[in-house]
């Protein structure tokens, strides 16, 4: 009877230590995962954020956010490149926009608002003899030899799209309803009480 709970004995202990022995060379594939893991976290943690907006020559709406554009305005392309490990901004990288055209504009890095946030921009007027309709567009950023791109959505009315010159107050008189017109006819001026 001694001999089998020494032999249960032995057998609870060969059992753990093949456990162990099992476990050890897990960790070793586990350490290797995570650093192939860890790896590729850091090759791809480089994100590219981008955006146009209108240039401060524009009178009516100095750097506002757009994606429509008439021939003759020029848009500022923003973009900003951003480090996920340590969300900071890459200021070593060598930024461009790439039109459809096939035609590339460096970007250069600088402050910008009131809040002096880093971005990496440049401007493109558009020539008088522009093709209307939407321009496909990417931002590339290299950074390390390796390169990031940024790509607007591919949703039709959020493209950057080129216009006619007049085309987009042509475009917001014909989206006004008849309602619209009438109540602003008929809304009492400042000082007039309206008849009840």
């Amino acid at each position: 009877m001694l001999m089998i709970a020494g032999g249960k004995w032995f057998v609870g202990v060969l059992f753990a230590a093949l456990l162990v022995t099992g476990c050890s060379g897990g960790n070793s594939k586990s350490e290797e995962n995570s650093n192939k893991l860890s790896e590729t976290t850091e090759e791809n943690s480089i994100v590219v954020l981008g955006d146009t907006i209108n240039s401060h020559l524009q009178a009516d709406a100095v750097c506002v956010v757009d994606s429509r554009f008439e021939r003759g305005h020029t848009i500022v392309f923003r973009a900003n490149v951003v480090d996920q490990t340590t969300n900071e901004t890459v200021e070593n990288a060598k930024v461009k926009v790439v039109l459809a055209t096939g035609d590339e504009y460096e970007m250069k890095l600088g402050p910008h608002g009131q809040e002096g946030t880093l971005l990496y921009t440049v401007s493109w007027t558009v020539p008088d003899d522009f093709p209307t309709g939407t321009l496909d567009y990417k931002i590339v950023a290299e950074v390390d030899g390796k390169e990031f791109f940024y790509e607007p959505f591919n949703v039709s009315l959020s493209k950057l799209t080129i216009l006619e010159k007049g085309e987009e107050a042509r475009m917001l008189l014909e989206t006004q309803t008849p309602e619209e017109d009438s109540s602003e006819e008929t809304a009492p001026s400042e000082g007039e009480e309206s008849a009840s």
